[in-house]
């Protein structure tokens, strides 16, 4: 059997030699790039950009950045800390390793071996004096810092800034865009608009000062800047336009708050609260206070409160120590085009309608009634309810104002004397009812209004939860395709007014009564109620079915 020699080396040496000497052959290096003379290469086009821009574009070229330089300076960081105390006492992880460390006479565990049975005379002494002594207790104190901004309105060191950023704050620090920082202290707060005053405490005179603007002349569509510090990163700026103005009901954290605000799309994060937002003069025309978003963060829609609501509100901070707001006594509700067919009113007519006056309150010792609609307060025009309840809260408590309303086609002025708003009278809205016997309406009322009403009862006060002090008729049935539905009166509320076109407000005290006056009422027609839901009173107007 013939055999076969192996080779010397193995293919795969000889393979593996080749591809090596192959490899270092070439050469992956830039070693032997040659480079050109410094200087020799011309980076960028020899030429700008052929752009045609009108004259009126040169300026607008610096605009920002000239507004930035002159605004950035007036926006400080305000930085709050708490300090709370943590207080240690009976701690286990104390008494299980300390000798008695709270002085509560129990020891520590090893005393079961080595306890007083087992010391000596002197260690045993020790021990009763240390069990006479006061209590210890081991205190630690953690700090909590936050951030948000101000701004500069005189040159002694007052800012304004928000209630939400300084509020619970134990120490307040200022950092200028320049770097300087100095303490500050709490001036005064106001929740109800969510503004607070601080001051710094050294001397100076050498701050840069915002100039206050006037944010009434404000239009949707106008150019404003955003001053802040979000996220930390201070003195930034951006840029929108106004979105809206006189936002409201945007604050669910408290119902009574004071709302106008200015809606921007100028982007606003956390840490740009109590910054500035200025006009393309760059006068302060808003203080950022809140966004709205699904997410937490920046979605377009920022809000500040207009400088003309926040200036009064600071001086008298400043001045007072606390806001005095004007208050008139009555419950309102914007007017819709129901309630002024109802009331007969022209199409464009502007105001608001007054659906309650509070019992011996300023609009009810003037002779201010349920059902007028005010057009104007100490001359200024008011066209819904928001802005009505901001303007009587800027007004001075003491003051003498003519109120102008309409009350049965007829323009009336009204001087009323306000007083100051008070808490507790705000919560408490009354009524003067009572009780009647039981009937219901007809199905042709039903069919004309889409509801059925009854005489209250023992029985249906008792169903509906209706004070025995309400008197009227109460809603029984709701058909949910009719106008009643659609205006959403529900069944329980209680109907204590009818006012209907060209006669004057009239209370029902029976479901006859309510016929009688509602009869009248032609298909297409308005009718205006005025209706008491569990203690709260207001207008409801609709048209009858057509």
């Amino acid at each position: 059997m013939q055999r076969r020699s192996k080779p010397l080396v193995p293919i795969s040496v000889i393979v593996f030699v080749i591809v090596a000497i192959i490899g270092f052959s070439c050469k992956f290096s830039f070693a032997d790039f040659k480079r050109p003379d410094k200087g020799s290469v011309n980076f960028g086009a020899a030429e700008k950009p052929e752009i045609k821009s009108p004259p009126q574009a040169a300026g607008f070229k610096t605009l920002f950045a000239d507004i930035a330089e002159k605004v950035i300076p007036t926006v400080v960081s305000v930085i709050p800390t708490k300090i709370d105390t943590v207080v240690f006492y009976n701690n286990p992880f104390y008494r299980f390793f300390d000798d008695d460390q709270f002085g509560d006479g129990q020891g520590s565990p090893f005393d079961f071996f080595f306890g007083p049975q087992y010391q000596q005379p002197q260690q045993r002494q020790r021990r009763q004096q240390q069990q006479q002594q006061p209590q210890a207790e081991k205190k630690e104190f953690r700090r909590s810092q936050g951030l948000g901004s101000g701004v500069v309105v005189s040159k002694d060191g007052y800012i304004l800034t928000n209630n939400h950023v300084v509020a619970g704050a134990d120490e307040i620090e200022i950092k200028t865009s320049d770097g300087k920082t100095y303490q500050a202290e709490l001036v005064g707060t106001d929740s109800l608009s969510d503004l607070a005053v601080i001051k710094i405490k050294d001397k100076v005179d050498n701050l840069h000062v915002a100039y206050i603007g006037d944010s009434d002349k404000l239009r949707p569509g106008d150019w404003v800047m955003a001053v802040g510090n979000p996220f930390s990163l201070t003195s930034t700026v951006t840029v929108g336009i106004v979105s809206a103005l006189g936002r409201n009901r945007v604050r669910e954290d408290n119902p009574n708050a004071y709302q106008n605000y200015i809606q921007t799309d100028a982007a606003i994060n956390p840490g740009n609260s109590g910054g500035a937002l200025v006009n393309i003069d760059g006068e302060l025309v808003g203080i950022n206070t809140m966004i709205i978003t699904p997410s937490g963060a920046f979605a377009g829609i920022g809000l500040a409160i207009p400088i003309s609501m926040a200036k009064w509100i600071m001086q008298d901070l400043i001045y007072e120590g606390k806001v005095a707001r004007g208050w008139l006594g009555v419950e309102i509700q914007n007017v819709d085009q129901a309630t002024k067919d109802a009331l007969g009113l022209d199409e464009d007519a502007q105001g608001v309608l007054i659906s309650n006056v509070i019992k011996d309150q300023p609009a009810a010792r003037a002779g201010m009634k349920r059902g007028d609609v005010v057009l104007s307060v100490d001359g200024k025009p008011v066209k819904d309810a928001n802005e009505l309840r901001n303007l009587v809260a800027s007004l001075n408590p003491g003051k003498k104002v003519p109120v102008m309303v309409i009350r049965n086609g007829k323009q009336i002025t009204l001087q009323v004397q306000l007083t100051q708003r008070d808490e507790g009278k705000v919560a408490k809205i009354g009524s003067n009812e009572e009780k009647e016997s039981s009937a219901s309406t007809s199905s042709d009322q039903f069919e004309k209004f889409g509801m059925e009403v009854a005489n209250l009862t023992a029985q249906n006060r008792k169903d509906y939860g209706i004070d025995e002090e309400v008197k009227g008729v109460v809603i029984t049935n709701v058909e949910q395709t009719g106008q009643a539905a659609a205006e959403g009166l529900r069944v329980g509320d209680v109907i204590k007014e009818v006012k209907i076109r060209g006669r004057d407000q009239a209370p029902v005290y029976s479901v006859e009564e309510f016929k009688k006056i509602a009869r009248p009422v032609k298909e297409g027609e308005s009718i205006m109620l005025f209706v008491d839901r569990k203690g709260q009173s207001f207008f409801v107007a609709f048209k009858a079915k057509k």
